[in-house]
């Protein structure tokens, strides 16, 4: 199975259990792999109407940028929801990962997979 992914967006949202933590937005990092089975038709014909286009980051923002989670988990499941709206993509592995507030702890995360 071929492989798109888009590794290190930056994704703003309100995420967190404690008021204070969705008092702001905080930067989420994500990272998408999608799982596509007629890559090598796209590379073959360089056709970009047989490829997921890269502007699927901009709507992956757009979903959840102002909205308000307790879970990252929620954000993920969210992110894969659009990404498998794409009939070209066969599945998703979504990674969301975030600065928690705990001291001497650079990162918390999570990551799914899901598909048709």
């Amino acid at each position: 199975m071929d492989e798109l992914f888009l590794e290190g967006l930056e994704v703003p949202c309100r995420v967190g259990c404690t008021d204070p933590e969705r008092a702001t937005p905080q930067s989420l990092r994500v990272g998408v792999r999608l799982f596509c089975p007629r890559l090598r038709e796209a590379g073959v014909a360089d056709d970009l109407e047989k490829t997921v286009d890269y502007r699927l980051a901009g709507e992956l923002i757009d979903a959840v940028q102002g909205r308000e989670y307790l879970l990252i988990e929620r954000v993920a499941e969210e992110l894969a929801e659009v990404v498998l709206t794409n009939p070209l993509v066969d599945h998703v592995t979504i990674s969301v990962k975030k600065r928690p507030p705990v001291q001497g702890l650079e990162w918390a995360g999570v990551q799914i997979t899901r598909g048709r």
